[in-house]
């Protein structure tokens, strides 16, 4: 079966989106499956080549083109909001969004045969724009390329065995949390936070006068811990952090996903999120803490981090493990061929 990916142009989609597109893209292909990149430029016979087509993202108006030009040559398509519909993303452009929303996008995903949710929050979340009936949830999953090697990262990244490292990898926006993270470090006491020999580590871009802020109250801390900040690392380069930190934390306001904590888990590093996120699985399975977003919560989070003794060999063997057995791609991935199949087997 060829399907069809329409993905947001390159700039959009760095980070979590990129690493779900091109997960998903190889298990289809090890599953004896192609997949063809289609955009704005697609002829015809590019469109017809596809069983289904699968559109990854929003708010693009060569995506409504292509949608347009499969419904005239009749070929299905589905569509994968990847968050961008979710209650926080409407805050940023909501004037521009909202009509463009109800003249183009609502239209143009409700004529396709599904609207795809990472998980039961964002479905639900949804019902507010789409009958039920044309919802489905499919999870996003992991390659199951890295393990734990804790010890080689920190050496190659040269951070002392007896610091505590937190670990802030993602995009530096207001929704993910990194003031609140940085606030709630704040109001520790100095002598605790060198005692516990804290380093925090900061990878990512965001808008320059969030940077701004969230740089000047790193800045009220370095006299109590060390800190390191970078700009964003997507290549595989980011791998060698996630292993090496002893805490990964995203204190998020709004994630469908979150595909970093799953990549945290499986290289066996503890994670810190919230219940805004699909994550509560990682604290159930004792690998983290999943809590409600804000500065108290993750201070109390930050504070049993700081009492708790650092996760083992053992400990990160058997949260590496857990992602293994429960999100690998290619067993996800049967789930997204089935529809696949059922979406191009309903127009024959």
């Amino acid at each position: 079966m060829r399907v069809g990916f329409c993905e947001l142009d390159e700039p959009l989609r760095v980070g979590g989106l990129e690493g779900a597109c091109r997960g998903l893209e190889a298990a289809l292909c090890r599953a004896g499956h192609e997949v063809a990149a289609l955009g704005g430029g697609s002829s015809d016979e590019d469109m017809r080549s596809c069983a289904v087509v699968h559109f990854h993202g929003l708010w693009s108006l060569a995506h409504a083109g292509v949608a347009r030009g499969l419904r005239r040559l009749g070929v299905p398509y589905v569509t994968s909001p990847h968050g961008m519909l979710e209650p926080w993303a409407w805050r940023a452009k909501r004037w521009k969004k909202w009509p463009y929303f109800h003249l183009i996008e609502r239209r143009k995903m409700a004529h396709g045969r599904a609207v795809l949710a990472t998980a039961e929050q964002e479905a639900a979340r949804l019902e507010r724009f789409f009958p039920r009936s044309l919802i489905r949830t499919l999870s996003l999953g992991s390659d199951l390329s890295r393990a734990p090697d804790y010890t080689a990262a920190r050496a190659e990244l040269g951070w002392s065995e007896d610091e505590r490292v937190i670990l802030y990898l993602s995009r530096i926006h207001p929704k993910k949390g990194l003031r609140e993270l940085l606030l709630a470090l704040g109001e520790f006491e100095a002598e605790r936070l060198r005692a516990a020999k804290v380093r925090i580590v900061v990878v990512g871009d965001g808008p320059a006068d969030y940077v701004a802020e969230c740089r000047g109250l790193a800045a009220k801390l370095e006299d109590r811990l060390s800190l390191e900040w970078l700009a964003g690392v997507w290549s595989d380069k980011k791998w060698r952090y996630l292993q090496g930190a002893d805490l990964f934390a995203l204190p998020t306001y709004s994630e469908n996903f979150g595909i970093v904590v799953l990549e945290s888990c499986e290289v066996g590093t503890p994670v810190f999120t919230t219940v805004e996120t699909p994550w509560t699985p990682v604290a159930e399975a004792g690998f983290g803490w999943v809590v409600a977003p804000g500065v108290s919560a993750a201070r109390a989070v930050l504070g049993e981090f700081f009492e708790t003794p650092r996760a083992t060999v053992e400990d990160r063997r058997r949260c590496a493990q857990w992602v293994r057995e429960n999100y690998s791609w290619d067993e996800i991935a049967s789930g997204y061929i089935a529809l696949y199949e059922e979406t191009a087997g309903a127009v024959r």
